[in-house]
């Protein structure tokens, strides 16, 4: 009898967990239906805009953002981003391009940055995507907010999604303060709520990741009348129009959905701590585990990041567990290593393999962060090549123009090229064997490397024939003050050139990068690889990873 009990309390126990657990996955996928139904509607009217002369035919400003919100071509942005009378090219995601005539602003010199509203009209003829104008003066603490932007470092002709909530419905400064977070680009783009309505206009950032300010939509509302003259108000202007329609369906609010709910249990067994001597220092690193259990044993596998994995690797927790480094990928930064002693957790190979879970725009995802807490977030663009920018080899040479043979024109005394005694005037024979015999073969040749390779340069002058390898350094960043460039953590060193990655609005860290990214229902869909910056990480998909795995596997 009592052994009966027992088994009935155990049965009672697994049955509750799955109920919690399966109610918990619906509220996810409700919250997730809801968020997408929003991007579906907001999405294609979210533009990308620089100052453009007409008769030049140039870009002649950096790039901003904003909304259209009506049929006809009104564009919400900030004011700090318009001159009135100026013209302005328009992108919109469907590839569309036109021209709109900057409007009414208010810019109170007492106030710089306050209050910051701007409106633009679209000039071209047409009937353009629009998003519905929402309300901001009922806002609700805590309710989710999506930001669809263009963030100037991305330079993509897309904008990316962010997902976050309303800090505050009304800050000292009369600001909306948000989470989804921004960076220089964004500037002027939309806020939306949960229905996909404009709740505000990106303006200003603090240092702190949840520091983003918004310019409230009703203030455009307020001032439509007034902002549709082409001037600049140094004051709110007297002509005020009536806000009407205050009433809005709270329908996201009243499911329970005032912030994004918590990933279901069980992903962390998927993640691993990794030490290792990186240049002299101890590195922390994460890594995802997988585990293949085909015709033989059972074997374990950690891909992580390979340009923050250095010598002698452990694990955190297993110190005495022995690592094998299989194979390192420069082009997509990963590195393939053996776990000698199988550990608990690990993705299944085998059903990774049949697992056809796909990357898309608007998932809900999940990622472990350095304290152990799980970070939640939105996938923020489709897959997307990063080109070599900050990952580009420094040599410290240029050739001459057109020159055939390749004649050196600049050796820069402190790097590479001048410590290996190369000259202005010097013939380039080769790069690693590769000969070059004219100037426009030099740079191709040089980007198919990464900083810390060493080439054997070949070159000839007067005195002889000349054969050193050569260790190329990294290029130096300026250092930027401005508050997008000083988010915890950082950049990451290695952030881009990588074929075929996407973005995510999740704040990982540089050193938590390498850890699994999963989706509502537990399924891979890639790893962090780097911090870009402050609103994106990058992530290497699956199907890139499980190609990688075929080489232990």
């Amino acid at each position: 009898m009592k052994n009966n009990y027992k088994n009935f309390c155990a049965c009672m126990v697994f049955l509750l967990i799955h109920i919690g657990a399966d109610a918990q996955q619906k509220k996810i996928k409700r919250f997730e239906d809801a968020i997408n139904l929003a991007i579906e509607k907001a999405y294609p009217a979210s533009v990308r805009m620089w100052g453009f002369d007409l008769h030049q035919n140039q870009r002649t400003s950096a790039q901003f953002s904003g909304v259209v919100v009506t049929a006809d071509g009104y564009i919400l942005t900030a004011a700090h981003t318009t001159i009135p009378g100026t013209n302005y090219k328009v992108f919109f995601p469907d590839g569309r391009e036109c021209i709109a005539l900057a409007l009414g602003r208010i810019d109170n010199p007492a106030t710089p940055g306050m209050p910051d509203v701007g409106l633009m009209k679209i000039t071209d003829k047409g009937v353009w995507p629009f998003a519905e104008m929402g309300h901001s003066g009922n806002l609700v603490t805590n309710e989710p907010c999506l930001s669809i932007a263009y963030p100037e470092s991305l330079n993509q002709n897309l904008p990316t999604i962010r997902i976050g909530k309303v800090a505050e419905v009304k800050n000292q400064y009369g600001f909306i303060r948000s989470t989804c977070k921004m960076e220089p680009g964004d500037s002027g783009g939309p806020l939306f709520d949960a229905s996909g309505r404009v709740i505000g206009l990106h303006s200003a950032i603090d240092v702190a990741e949840d520091q983003n300010f918004e310019i409230p939509v009703d203030l455009y509302r307020k001032y439509w009348t007034a902002l549709a003259e082409a001037r600049t108000y140094t004051s709110f202007p007297e002509k005020e129009d009536a806000i009407t329609g205050h009433s809005r369906s709270l329908t996201a609010l009243n499911n329970g959905l005032l912030r994004q709910p918590a990933a279901a249990p069980g992903i962390k067994e998927q993640f691993c701590f990794l030490t290792s001597l990186l240049n002299g220092q101890t590195q922390p690193i994460q890594g995802t585990l997988f585990t293949s259990r085909g015709s033989g044993a059972k074997r374990q596998f950690l891909i992580s990041k390979n340009s923050m994995l250095g010598e002698n690797p452990k694990l955190t927790g297993y110190p005495e567990n022995q690592l094998k480094v299989l194979s390192r990928d420069k082009a997509n930064d990963l590195v393939l290593i053996e776990v000698q002693h199988p550990i608990p957790g690990g993705i299944d190979v085998g059903s990774l393999m049949k697992d056809s879970s796909a990357v898309r725009p608007g998932q809900l995802i999940y990622a472990l962060t350095g304290d152990g807490t799980i970070g939640d977030g939105i996938v923020s663009s489709k897959l997307l090549s990063m080109p070599k920018v900050s990952s580009q080899p420094y040599l410290g040479a240029m050739v001459m123009y057109n020159s055939e043979p390749a004649q050196f024109s600049l050796i820069k005394p402190d790097s590479p090229a001048g410590e290996a005694g190369l000259k202005i005037g010097d013939e380039l024979l080769s790069i690693n064997g590769k000969t070059i015999t004219k100037a426009d073969e030099f740079a191709p040749a040089l980007m198919s490397f990464w900083p810390g390779d060493v080439v054997i340069l070949k070159w000839k002058n007067d005195s002889g024939s000349y054969t050193k390898p050569i260790l190329l350094a990294s290029r130096l960043s300026a250092q930027s003050k401005h508050p997008a460039e000083q988010f915890a953590g950082g950049k990451s060193v290695r952030r881009d050139g990588f074929e075929k990655v996407f973005i995510h609005d999740i704040a990982i860290k540089p050193e938590e990068c390498g850890g699994p990214l999963f989706d509502r229902k537990g399924h891979l869909l890639g790893i962090t690889i780097a911090r870009y910056s402050r609103t994106s990480s990058l992530a290497i998909p699956k199907a890139v990873l499980l190609n990688f795995l075929k080489l232990g596997v």
